[in-house]
C-alpha cells in the first residue's frame, strides 16, 4: 500500500478529525491482552518477549491481534544480538587473498545484516510507539481498572 499509513479512528476523534473525511463505522477493536510467548523463540527472544510485552501492556498498546507483529519485533532484536556477537568475534572486516596473490580487505557480511535488522527493528519500534517521535502518534487503550472519572472529585 503506497502513501501514508492510516490514522486510527480513535486518534482522529481525539484530534477532531482534521481531514473531515468520513470515519469507518466497523473498525475492529481487538481485546487488550498480553499474547503468549511463542515456544520456538530462543532464550534471548523469550526474555525480549517478556520485557516488551509487559512494557507495551503498561503503555496500553498491546492487544490480542498484535502477537505476530510483536514476534517480528523480537525476531529483529535477536537478529541484532546475533550479528553483534559475530562482529565482535570476527571484526568488521576480514582479509582475503586473490588468485593473483593480492591482499584484499572486505567487509564482514554480518555488518550489512546488522544494518538491515536494525532498520526492520526500528520500523517495528515505530509501529508500537516505542520511539519518542512515534509515541506522540500512537493511540493507547487506557487501563479499565485505572480509569478514573475526572469529575468524581466534584460530584462524589
Amino acid at each position: 500500500m503506497a502513501g501514508r499509513r492510516p490514522t486510527p479512528t480513535a486518534l482522529k476523534l481525539v484530534k477532531g478529525n482534521p481531514g473531515k473525511r468520513g470515519l469507518p463505522k466497523n473498525e475492529p477493536k481487538p481485546k487488550r491482552e498480553i499474547p503468549s510467548c511463542p515456544a520456538h523463540l530462543d532464550d534471548s527472544g523469550k526474555v525480549a518477549w517478556g520485557r516488551l510485552s509487559v512494557l507495551l501492556d503498561r503503555m496500553g498498546v498491546l492487544t490480542e491481534a498484535d502477537s505476530f507483529a510483536l514476534e517480528r519485533l523480537v525476531d529483529c532484536y535477536t537478529d541484532i544480538l546475533k550479528c553483534r556477537l559475530l562482529i565482535e568475534r570476527d571484526g568488521r572486516t576480514y582479509t582475503t587473498t586473490t588468485m593473483q596473490g593480492d591482499t584484499l580487505i572486505k567487509g564482514n557480511p554480518a555488518v550489512n545484516q546488522l544494518r538491515a535488522a536494525d532498520a526492520q527493528f526500528k520500523s517495528y519500534l515505530v509501529e508500537f510507539g516505542l520511539t519518542p517521535a512515534a509515541r506522540s502518534k500512537v493511540h493507547a487503550t487506557p487501563d479499565e481498572e485505572n480509569k478514573t472519572d475526572p469529575l468524581a472529585e466534584f460530584f462524589g
